[in-house]
């Protein structure tokens, strides 16, 4: 409907037209009612019109300086003139201002409705050019835009760039990239343009962002000065509430924030990348750089499938299945890509299967439990998050306490080694371990003793001493090795190395690179 606003110092008059043909019928709506002219100018300041229908004489502002004043900032605006005179020279004033109609009074109905019918042809037409011309410059915009987001060689700003960037109202301090990955491949190109056309209605009364289609790909650009982290979650929930309308899988990325257009590629690479590696984020999240569920270690990891293997071997032998998760977690810091989906799930299969294998050699009396429990294991290749992948090993986990019987006699060492085994880097003491496992210190080391034929310390001491030396032959300092596996005085992890080894960590080193 178009807003009409009727101006005449007469309320009969006033009133009268707004009841005397049923507007809405041909498009319009009278919405407002002024006395005066003044009135009627701050009215308009305030409030867009599509026609005013204005008494020419009035008290104060007359109907043709109202009209004239408007014309200052609003051209578009449709102006019907009413008078109680045929005045000639009225008539030449109104139609210098581009009036859409001049009728005497009283208002014939025919009349009224006659050139209400022809305004609304005119303001339809200048609709549909309005339309298009914005449809035009849409679409100029989102070449624009994809044109900095794919174009890799653009690395500075030209004139040309910068004269765009104006016209198309981007020149900020910041820009960022939220993108939306559809997931439906055999989604019809209007669905995928009628999600767009639902997620553009969000942004489009909004200076600070603009949309654009990429393949599979919906991205918003934003001035992320304006666009706090706040807001951005405000409007991620409101495209999750879209997509789950529509019953449409999706992924959400935000990139990093940058400086300039020229950088926007960065932005949108960094979001790109966050989706290839959605299966280590929490699920139905957006996704932001460093939120990740599991993060890479600056130094590379010690540890080797074989001990992660023995590890997880180990803890189902004891009993204690929490720490097979935990284990398996260090298979993300052994590949050489550790945001691949596809080699975490296949070295989580890896492990499981060999330890399954190690099991039934152990137990032929779990045979069919363990075969059934190494099918299942395959499963993982199914699952989409890496919380999935995490729930699925305690699912077994616990499945393997509920069929396996643990005897409580040579179990409790057993746990003991596994645990020293885990933890040697700890501050390791034998009457701390006494309180945990519910024994006197003394008795505990004479079983400890009689079960490893070494005293507690000395067995500490050479499971360090074992690890010490391969960190070594990795490279690492001398000094840093020392506090890896527990010793904080490096001059005491000197003596005990050299006690148990003979050679210094140095020599050791050095010859044995040599050997190789």
């Amino acid at each position: 409907m178009y807003k009409v606003l009727i101006v005449d110092d007469e309320t009969t008059v006033r009133e009268g037209l707004k009841v005397v043909i049923p507007w809405e019928a041909y498009g319009f709506q009278v919405v407002a009612l002024a006395q005066d002219g003044q009135s009627a100018l701050n009215m308009c300041r305030d409030e867009e019109y599509h026609l005013i229908i204005s008494d020419i004489r009035m008290v104060g502002m007359d109907g043709l300086q109202l009209i004239e004043n408007i014309r200052e900032f609003n051209k578009r605006i449709q102006c019907l003139i009413l008078t109680g005179y045929a005045d000639f020279n009225y008539a030449k004033k109104a139609i210098q201002h581009n009036v859409a109609g001049y009728l005497l009074k009283p208002i014939d109905e025919e009349d009224l409705i006659d050139a209400l019918v022809e305004i609304k042809k005119e303001l339809d037409k200048e609709n549909t050019v309005q339309e298009l011309t914005l449809i035009e410059k849409e679409r100029k915009r989102e070449r624009f835009i994809l044109s900095n987001v794919l174009n890799s060689t653009y690395d500075k700003m030209t004139a040309e760039r910068k004269r765009l960037a104006k016209e198309f109202e981007m020149v900020w301090d910041k820009y960022q990239v939220l993108l939306i990955q559809i997931e439906e491949k055999r989604l019809e190109i209007f669905q995928v343009l009628t999600i767009k056309e639902q997620i553009k209605d969000l942004v489009i009364h909004d200076k600070e962002a603009s949309i654009f289609l990429h393949e599979t790909y919906l991205g918003i650009i934003i001035n992320c000065n304006i666009y706090k982290r706040s807001v951005i979650e405000n409007l991620y929930k409101k495209i999750s509430d879209i997509m789950k309308r529509s019953d449409i899988s999706y992924t959400v990325a935000l990139g990093t924030c940058v400086d300039s257009l020229c950088e926007i590629k960065d932005s949108y690479h960094t979001a790109l990348t966050l989706i290839e590696k959605k299966f280590f984020f929490p699920q139905d999240r957006m996704l932001i750089k460093g939120q990740e569920l599991i993060k890479r270690q600056n130094e590379r990891a010690s540890t080797q499938l074989t001990d992660i293997i023995d590890r997880v071997y180990m803890a189902i032998e004891v009993g204690e299945l929490e720490l097979v998760e935990p284990a398996l977690s260090e298979i993300f810091h052994l590949i050489d890509h550790p945001y691949s989906e596809e080699h975490i799930k296949k070295n989580y299969v890896y492990v499981l299967t060999i330890v399954m294998n190690k099991l039934q050699k152990e137990k032929p009396d779990k045979e069919m439990f363990i075969s059934n429990t190494s099918e299942k294991i395959l499963e993982i290749y199914q699952l989409g998050n890496y919380q999935k992948l995490q729930c699925f090993v305690n699912l077994i986990m616990d499945e393997i306490d509920r069929e396996f019987k643990y005897d409580q006699a040579d179990d409790q060492l057993k746990k003991l080694l596994v645990l020293i085994d885990n933890n040697y880097h700890e501050n390791l003491k034998l009457e701390k371990l006494a309180r945990l496992f519910n024994y006197n210190s003394a008795y505990l080391g004479k079983l400890f003793k009689s079960h490893t034929g070494e005293y507690f310390n000395t067995y500490l001491d050479k499971v360090r001493i074992k690890n010490a030396k391969r960190l070594l032959l990795e490279g690492l300092k001398v000094y840093r090795v020392a506090e890896l596996v527990g010793y904080n005085n490096v001059d005491y992890f000197h003596s005990k190395f050299k006690k148990y080894v003979g050679l210094s960590p140095s020599t050791y080193r050095r010859k044995e690179k040599n050997n190789v």
